[in-house]
């Protein structure tokens, strides 16, 4: 049984013990936005945070100490937290979700006898004389809205042990599709991918904070940085299975794209899919290492 299907079932339990409904409550009365907006946001998170378990579940149990970037509503955080990981959480909350400092704070509150760190400043502010270092940082959907990603993950690694590994997840805009809004985009031609594809009463934030990551800017960046940088094949299946089989995920993506994970679904296309080459397939997951490691190996 992997790790991933020993602590889900764990994450499953802490989730369904959260008083969901009575913080998308107690957030309502204190910013007067409607409840059921605010229960949105709590269930796309925690959908989300399964997600997060699944892509770090088999690095966590040689890390000595943790970091998770863009840690949302922290979700994941205080779970690992409670089964006695090393982390501690990282997010400075910079504009574009609205409700989100209220909710991670109530979230927060509802743990506190668990005593989470908190970092709020961005990723690239990261020192390892003001933060120390970490075996394992990761991240999930957050790399596509810090605007200088490159300093970001340079500032990651400065933080990063020597025999650490970083793992983050995002979309790879190789691929013209953009997964928040479920909608096609050019990503040379942002003002005109708005005008075209996003429907008029969208909420931008979200769309003014991506920079529009590629799989090719990673990998070349981490040459020239000399850091080593592996990608997870098979992701593209992934995501269309997982929009067949997850209600919450697939109601985030509709239209073309959930008629072609139906058709994968029942199709030999989904062999075809299975062996797209990473670089040519969207989400993307990649791996960063320090070039020691691959002189040791």
């Amino acid at each position: 049984m992997t790790d991933f299907m020993i602590l889900k079932p764990k994450l499953l339990e802490f989730l369904d013990q959260i008083p969901f409904d009575a913080i998308a409550l107690q957030v309502s009365t204190n910013t007067g936005k409607p409840a059921i907006e605010i229960s949105s946001l709590l269930s796309t998170y925690a959908n989300e945070s399964i997600v997060s378990l699944d892509l770090v579940a088999e690095h966590l149990a040689l890390a000595e100490r943790i970091l998770e970037v863009g840690a949302g509503l922290c979700l994941l955080s205080l779970f690992l937290k409670q089964q006695g990981y090393p982390v501690i959480a990282l997010e400075p909350a910079l504009g574009g979700y609205g409700l989100f400092d209220q909710t991670k704070d109530a979230i927060r509150q509802h743990f506190s006898s668990l005593q989470l760190e908190v970092l709020t400043v961005p990723a690239q502010q990261l020192t390892a004389d003001e933060h120390g270092s970490f075996d394992l940082i990761f991240s999930n959907n957050v790399m596509e809205h810090i605007p200088d990603w490159p300093d970001a993950i340079n500032a990651m690694a400065s933080v990063l042990h020597e025999n650490g590994k970083m793992v983050h997840a995002c979309p790879n805009y190789t691929i013209p599709y953009e997964p928040h809004y479920g909608v096609p985009v050019f990503r040379h031609f942002r003002k005109l991918s708005q005008r075209l594809f996003l429907p008029k009463d969208a909420d931008t934030d979200i769309w003014n904070s991506l920079n529009f990551i590629t799989c090719y800017n990673v990998k070349r960046f981490c040459k020239q940085n000399k850091l080593n940088c592996a990608l997870e094949e098979g992701l593209l299946y992934k995501a269309f299975k997982r929009i067949d089989d997850d209600p919450v995920f697939k109601e985030r993506h509709k239209g073309l794209i959930v008629f072609v994970a139906s058709i994968m679904a029942k199709t030999p296309f989904k062999q075809l899919v299975r062996n797209i080459p990473a670089s040519l397939s969207t989400p993307m997951i990649f791996e960063i290492t320090h070039h020691s490691q691959l002189k040791e190996n």
